[in-house]
């Protein structure tokens, strides 16, 4: 290893590298083409960019390629390996269709970056206006390889990738298998390797099951809120579901934050920054959006339905419980779905279910007194909250995030 590379390790305190950077690293520097699987959270990101960025030879442009399939991922990248980038003198740019194009053009004409970190519909933009040259790379790196393939610019990765030179790489990166890593020598037309780690990792996030009908699946997700260390993300299979319960929890106090996709950079950058610092503990997200990000100190992943895939299920859940840390995936439903997510997830993880016990949960059925007398100081808390406000004339108007407020009919 550099030792640029291993003094900003040690700086970091990084100081032993995690299954899937071991696994990984040798057959990388090698040059092979490889399948990486491991679980999320588990270093991922590094196992691929250390040992591709020791190979980069500075003054050659675009040299590595990361693809990722949000915003937000590939910003996260770029944050997560500027500081060995800088260590080796090298120069990166961040391509993203969020960002202003003329000032992305300017920077790969004039700093010449050796590397490129890119959402697909950027990436393919510059490549086609002959900015990016497909003899320029030497290794392209696929980050969540199974959602990039399987929903953007297939059959565009698949050309980039045939034509490239023989003697460079193409590394896929995921947390889960599927039919286009299972087919990726068809699609790339060269040879790989397979990594995969994920049998060797242990788990350290518990999958649990709140039984509750949707009528009341608002008061359950603010208990939840009350519980010890609660900092979630609310999972929603649509935008249309997650904005319509937005729309009802803004006429309570709930404080929250929401990341859709088709809103602004600036909005989903505001809520990310207020979840992350702790101003809101919860926050709204569909799959697409929430792709691949890593928030420190996730405690809770939410299901507000049950995902209709294990891939689907395993992506939330891989938002907690990172680098070991523990977590929780609860998913919210009636005893039909409790039989359903059993069955989508029997060969992949056990559910169990659970109960609200004061301010954390428990998979132990309280008895029929203790559950009467916590629905008796909920009640009780809820109804001392609303004397204080009984003097106000008008009915509480809640908490509306800015983006929720209809503006004012003149």
């Amino acid at each position: 290893m550099k030792q640029e590379i291993q003094a900003v390790l040690t700086k970091l305190k990084m100081a032993e590298p995690t299954l899937i950077q071991q696994e990984t690293r040798t057959p990388i520097l090698n040059g092979a083409s490889c399948i990486a699987l491991a679980k999320t959270g588990t270093g991922k990101t590094l196992a691929y960019a250390l040992p591709a960025l020791e190979k980069v030879e500075k003054g050659k442009p675009n040299s590595l390629v990361i693809i990722a399939p949000t915003t937000e991922l590939a910003v996260q990248i770029r944050h997560a390996i500027n500081p060995f980038i800088h260590a080796l003198a090298l120069t990166g740019i961040t391509l993203v269709g969020a960002g202003n194009r003329k000032r992305q053009e300017d920077n790969l004409k004039k700093k010449h970056p050796e590397i490129v970190v890119a959402t697909p519909g950027r990436f393919f933009d510059f490549f086609s206006a002959n900015r990016i040259k497909v003899n320029q790379i030497r290794t392209l790196v696929i980050d969540e390889a199974d959602d990039v393939l399987e929903f953007n610019k297939m059959e565009l990765l698949s050309s980039l990738g045939q034509n490239m030179t023989a003697d460079a790489q193409i590394l896929l990166f995921g947390a889960t298998e599927s039919e286009i890593t299972k087919q990726a020598e068809d699609i790339f037309a060269r040879k790989f390797i397979t990594i995969d780690v994920r049998p060797e990792q242990k788990s350290t996030v518990k999958n649990y099951f709140l039984q509750i009908d949707n009528a009341h699946k608002i008061d359950f997700i603010q208990r939840l809120m009350r519980l010890d260390g609660f900092k979630g993300i609310l999972f929603f299979d649509s935008n249309q579901t997650m904005m319509r319960f937005a729309g009802i929890l803004a006429h309570t106090k709930t404080k929250f934050g929401i990341l859709a996709n088709d809103f602004g950079k600036q909005k989903r950058e505001a809520a990310l920054n207020n979840f992350k610092v702790g101003k809101i503990k919860l926050l709204l997200a569909t799959d697409l959006a929430a792709r691949g990000l890593d928030i420190a100190g996730v405690t809770y992943v939410v299901n507000y339905d049950i995902p209709s895939e294990v891939n689907t299920y395993m992506h939330r859940a891989g938002r907690t419980g990172r680098m070991g840390a523990k977590g929780f995936v609860v998913t919210l439903g009636d005893d039909h779905d409790l039989r359903d997510l059993k069955k989508l997830l029997e060969h992949s993880v056990k559910i169990e279910r659970v109960y609200f016990a004061g301010f954390h949960l428990t998979t132990k059925m309280p008895r029929k007194k203790e559950s009467r007398k916590q629905d008796a100081a909920e009640e009780k808390k809820v109804s001392g909250s609303s004397k204080k406000h009984k003097k106000h004339k008008n009915k509480n108007k809640g908490y509306h995030p800015h983006y929720l407020k209809r503006k004012e009919q003149k």
